[in-house]
């Protein structure tokens, strides 16, 4: 074995630590290491000579000039894991064979020793001790709803039994943005039957805060009117309640559920107890119909809400310690390097979120659909029969078995969901579908040390009607909301101030950059980005398709997406699943200009409605 992979002769040569020593490594381990997990953080790799380099841990200055050889070990090394299994991965990443594990062995121990590995007590250190200091307020629960008094009226029916069974009362909000005057009758309606809890109509047709916030910053109405302005045409606002309570309640903490949830808590179908540290996908199950569904998932005697405020603008200090206090204690899964950043002194709960049951909410068929998480692909090996409908089925469930701790990354904000909005969130497009990833996206951008939790059980989503079920020979066309998104993403690491406002109004000002992009330019992102999409489900299919363990239904039903022409990687085929380019400018520029505006308007409101 040549040096390109490890040393020959189990010869790692001696490396330099810059940083570190061994009176550190006794002292850190306390004396006991064969249980001590050690994290890989994000290395930077300088080259020094044809065969040597510094490599550099950024989260606390600790450097190492390595061999090649060695760095071929480190480049292995990945997650947070006792030294013993780092070695294990190390050797069948590499196929080392026997006689190289003790050197291996020893440059990782001198990896732990010098700093470059950050042991996990190490890591919570970074979390600021807790103050003796209140939460945040609580503005109460808002609820999301838009010309669908019916189910409205069947969600503040389970809020109100829900209150009758705790006696515990919460204010309620209904943000109304529905359409039809016969349907903001009938949401009126609705609260008037439920008086027990109190609930507050904001109806965004009358456009209050709109023309309050554009008399007060009228250099900025534009972007405002871009923020909470009414539909044109056949937009679809989903954006445009999250925006206007994400303002209406700047300062405070809140709860959002959306109209078609059902206040019944279910147990996962594979409940497992303690709080997991990963951010792994989520499973999903596919059931053929409610019943069967609620019987995999039997009722929960809990406050839902309650749960949530249980977590909801926790530091990290505080949540770490109360999830090793769940029964069953906390749990470390897979954490890749980029989550270091996340355990800072202000890092804290800013997000929580429950688990579904019912309605995915997707209209058309998404990733996490057809490229299975383990746990779903371990169920679907003991449940065959669920390949045979798990992509046609409208009854789902969505989530982890077990209470999740995790810094905060791309996720839903429907169904249930909890804000800590006393620190500035950002906003999201008014119209079009994705706002809710991108809010989640952007509140990463702006706070590095978000973290969100995610409950052990489900609410119910119920439609009125089954959606439209999504078919191999539909034409998918990448919104310009997902270039958005992903520029987003790609923006973080140039994002450099310290300060959530002057954080937000860069990432706007890189927004503003990508809308000034030239057509070619614009055209190159997408097509890339298009292909990196329809590459990575054609790998996820092709796995599967040699997985052993899957049913053979459920592979029939991959062979029929992978020949979709959404997933062709022809430069024709490329180029028709792109947005225009002047809908991916007017998004960013609207966007932008919006991010740059917000941190304003969001500071008036706190005052305004304190």
């Amino acid at each position: 074995m040549n040096e390109s992979v490890i040393p020959a002769q189990a010869g790692i040569q001696v490396a330099t630590g810059m940083q570190g020593s061994d009176d550190n490594w006794v002292a850190a381990c306390g004396g006991a290491t064969s249980d001590r997990l050690w994290f890989v953080p994000e290395l930077i790799t300088l080259p020094l000579a044809a065969r040597r380099c510094l490599v550099r841990n950024a989260l606390n200055g600790a450097a190492l000039e390595l061999s090649s050889g060695e760095h071929a070990v480190l480049a292995a090394c990945e997650g947070c894991r006792t030294l013993a299994e780092h070695e294990a991965r190390v050797a069948t990443q590499l196929r080392a064979p026997e006689e190289h594990l003790p050197a291996i062995r020893e440059l990782l121990e001198r990896c732990a020793r010098q700093g470059l590995f950050v042991s996990l007590p190490d890591l919570v250190a970074r979390f600021a001790p807790t103050l003796a200091t209140p939460l945040p307020p609580f503005a109460g629960i808002v609820v999301r709803t838009a010309d669908r008094p019916q189910q409205l009226r069947r969600l503040l029916a389970s809020g109100a039994a829900l209150q009758s069974r705790t006696g515990v009362a919460y204010s309620w909000h209904v943000v109304d943005d529905s359409r039809h005057e016969a349907n903001r009758l009938a949401n009126r309606e609705a609260i008037a039957e439920h008086r027990a809890l109190e609930p507050t109509h904001h109806d965004l047709s009358a456009r209050s805060l709109e023309a309050e916030l554009c008399a007060a910053f009228p250099d900025v109405a534009e972007e405002v009117r871009w923020l909470l302005g009414p539909a044109n045409g056949d937009e679809v606002t989903y954006g445009r309640p999250q925006n206007y309570f994400l303002l209406r309640f700047a300062g405070r903490r809140l709860l959002v559920i959306d109209d078609d949830v059902v206040l019944d808590p279910r147990r996962p179908p594979l409940a497992q107890a303690g709080v997991e540290l990963t951010i792994q996908p989520e499973a999903g199950f596919w059931y053929e119909s409610l019943a069967a569904a609620q019987e995999a998932c039997p009722a929960l005697d809990l406050d839902p809400l309650a749960a949530h405020l249980k977590w909801l603008g926790l530091p990290l200090s505080e949540a770490w310690a109360q999830a090793q206090r769940e029964p069953g204690g906390l749990v470390v899964g897979e954490l890749p390097g980029d989550v270091g950043e996340c355990f800072a002194a202000d890092a804290r709960v800013m997000f929580t979120r429950s688990q579904l049951l019912g309605d995915p909410a997707w209209a058309t068929m998404t990733t996490q659909q057809l490229l299975l998480d383990i746990e779903t692909r371990r169920w679907l090996a003991a449940h065959p029969d669920a390949g045979r409908y798990g992509l046609e089925s409208q009854i789902y469930w969505r989530g982890p078995a077990a209470l999740r701790l995790a810094p905060n990354r791309m996720q839903s904000v429907h169904i249930l969901v909890g804000f800590d909005n006393s620190s500035l969130l950002p906003p999201t497009i008014r119209a079009g579908p994705g706002e809710d990833v991108l809010l989640s996206e952007a509140a990463r951008c702006i706070h590095p040390g978000s973290w969100a939790v995610k409950l052990p059980f489900a609410v119910l989503h119920l439609r009125e009607a089954p959606r439209r079920q999504p078919l191999p020979a539909d034409t998918v066309v990448l919104g310009p909301e997902r270039l958005l998104v992903a520029h987003v993403r790609a923006s973080m690491s140039a994002v450099v101030a310290e300060r959530p406002g002057e954080r937000m109004s860069m990432l706007g000002a890189l927004c503003l950059d990508l809308a000034a992009a030239s057509d070619a330019e614009l055209t190159d992102l997408q097509i890339q980005h298009a292909a990196e999409y329809a590459a990575r489900v054609h790998f996820g299919i092709e796995e599967q398709l040699g997985d052993a363990s899957l049913p053979a239904a459920w592979k029939d039903k991959l062979k029929q997406w992978l020949a979709s022409p959404n997933y062709k990687l022809d430069p024709v085929s490329l180029r028709a699943r792109i947005a225009p380019n002047a809908a991916v400018r007017a998004l960013a520029q609207g966007y932008g200009s919006a991010l740059i505006a917000w941190p304003r308007l969001w500071s008036f409101c706190r005052e305004r409605f304190q």
